[in-house]
C-alpha cells in the first residue's frame, strides 16, 4: 500500500525508517533541524552487541528480539549500502572483552555469561588475568579476568549515516531541512509546518531522539524522554592497537579502522547542553587508563559530545500514538541506538505498509504513556 510519508528527523532511526519504506514503495520525505549525522547517530562510538558490552549487560534485555533483528541489518547493510553507494561504513566483526576488576564485578559476570551462551551465533566465555592479557596484552595487569566474547561488530556511526543518506536519495526520498513548529490533522491528511511553509502527509513517523519531549502537544500525550549526554574521546596511540572492544562499567575502548583509539563514555544529566567539556574529557580518560595503561605518549586528536533519548523506563518507544493511527513514534534508545536504529526503521515501515512486524513490539508501544 503506497502513501506519503514524512519523517521528522535524520537520525539513524529517522533514515532508517525513510530507508525501508522508499524500498516499499512509498513516497518520503525527511525534515531534518540540522545537518544529518551532526547529533547522537553521527557521534556515537558504533558497538553493535545484542548482548550487551563495556561491562553492561541487562540494559540490552527488555530490547533483544530487535537488537538481533538490528544485527541482522547491520550485516545487510555493510553490503547493500556498499553497492549502491560506494561508502565503506567500516562494519567489521571484531571481539569484546568486558574487564572485571572485583569480586561483585566477576558474580555479575558469570551471570551474564550463562544466558549469552544460549545466543546463537556467539562465542562467549571466560578468562582468566593471564588468558585476557594474552588475548589483549595492553590491558591492565590488575584485572581478576574477563568475559571475552565473539561474534559481535562494530561500524562507523558517521559513514553508516553518509552512506544511508546518499541511499534514501537514490531511492527517490527527499531530504529537507526545517524546524518542525506544529503538527495538524486536516481531515485524512496531516499537515506539517516548517519555517519554510507546510507540508501535508498520510502518515507521519516522529524520530526526534531527546527532543521528542515538544511533540506533546502535536500528538495529545506525553513523550518523557530525557537527553542522556555522552562524550568520546579518540586519541592517537602510538605503539598501542587494541583489536577488541575493551569494556568496563560502561566504558569503551577501541582502535578503529581509522588507526585512533576511541574511548568514551560520560552518561550526564545536563539538559540540552551538548558541548564537551574538561570534565567529561578527563572522566573518560581516568576510565581509560585504568583498562589500558600506559598511554602516557598518546595524543589527544578529537573530542566530541552528543545527547542520546533516555525514556523514563529505559524502553525503546515504538508504534502509533492512541489517538491517531496515522501518526507514528520511534525514539527512546538511549545507548543503543546505532544498534536498534536500523531494525526500528524497518518496523516502521512495516506498520505503515500494514505488515505485522517481524518482532514483538506491544510493550514498546507509546501508549504506555497515555496516563502521563
Amino acid at each position: 500500500m503506497e502513501s506519503n510519508v514524512c519523517v521528522v528527523g535524520g537520525g539513524i532511526v529517522g533514515l532508517s525508517s525513510a530507508y525501508f519504506l522508499a524500498k516499499t514503495g512509498h513516497s518520503v520525505t525527511v525534515i531534518e533541524r540540522d545537518s544529518i549525522g551532526s547529533h547522537a547517530s553521527g557521534f556515537a562510538y558504533g558497538s553493535l552487541s545484542p548482548l550487551g558490552e563495556a561491562g553492561h549487560a541487562n540494559d540490552i534485555l527488555p530490547e533483544l528480539e530487535i537488537a538481533r533483528m538490528g544485527m541482522d541489518i547491520h550485516t545487510q547493510f555493510s553490503r547493500e549500502l556498499f553497492e549502491s553507494t560506494g561508502i565503506n561504513t567500516d562494519h567489521r566483526f571484531r571481539p569484546a572483552l568486558d574487564l572485571i576488576f572485583t569480586a561483585s564485578e566477576a558474580t555479575e559476570a558469570k551471570k551474564q555469561i550463562e544466558w549469552r551462551t544460549d545466543e546463537k551465533g556467539y562465542r562467549v566465555e571466560w578468562l582468566s588475568n593471564e588468558e585476557a592479557l594474552q588475548a589483549v596484552p595492553h590491558i591492565s595487569k590488575e584485572i581478576l579476568g574477563a568475559v571475552y566474547t565473539e561474534g559481535v561488530a562494530d561500524v562507523e556511526p558517521y559513514k553508516l549515516l553518509l552512506a544511508l543518506t546518499q541511499a534514501c536519495e537514490l531511492l527517490g526520498v527527499d531530504i529537507v531541512h526545517g524546524d518542525v513548529s506544529a503538527v495538524i490533522r486536516e481531515g485524512t491528511s496531516i499537515a506539517i509546518t516548517t519555517q519554510s511553509g507546510v507540508r501535508t502527509c498520510d502518515n507521519l513517523v516522529l524520530a526526534m531522539g531527546p527532543w521528542m519531549g515538544k511533540t506533546a502537544e502535536w500528538i495529545g500525550i506525553k513523550v518523557p524522554i530525557t537527553p542522556l549526554k555522552g562524550q568520546i574521546v579518540k586519541l592517537n596511540a602510538p605503539n598501542i592497537t587494541v583489536n577488541c572492544s575493551v569494556g568496563w562499567q560502561g566504558n569503551y575502548a577501541c582502535t578503529k579502522p581509522d588507526g585512533l583509539l576511541w574511548a568514551g563514555t560520560t552518561e550526564e544529566n545536563v539538559g540540552f547542553d551538548d558541548i564537551p567539556t574538561t570534565s567529561g574529557r578527563d572522566q573518560v580518560l581516568e576510565a581509560l587508563n585504568k583498562m589500558i595503561p600506559n598511554l602516557d605518549d598518546a595524543t589527544l586528536v578529537q573530542h566530541t559530545a552528543c545527547l542520546r533519548p533516555l525514556p523514563v523506563d529505559g524502553k525503546i518507544i515504538i508504534g502509533s500514538v492512541p489517538n491517531d493511527q496515522n501518526i507514528f513514534l520511534a525514539t527512546g534508545t538511549g545507548r543503543k541506538g546505532i544498534l536498534l536504529g536500523p531494525a526500528m526503521g524497518k518496523i516502521v515501515s512495516q506498520l505503515i505498509s500494514g505488515q505485522q512486524p517481524e518482532v514483538e513490539i506491544t510493550s514498546f508501544s507509546p501508549a504506555r504513556f497515555a496516563s502521563f
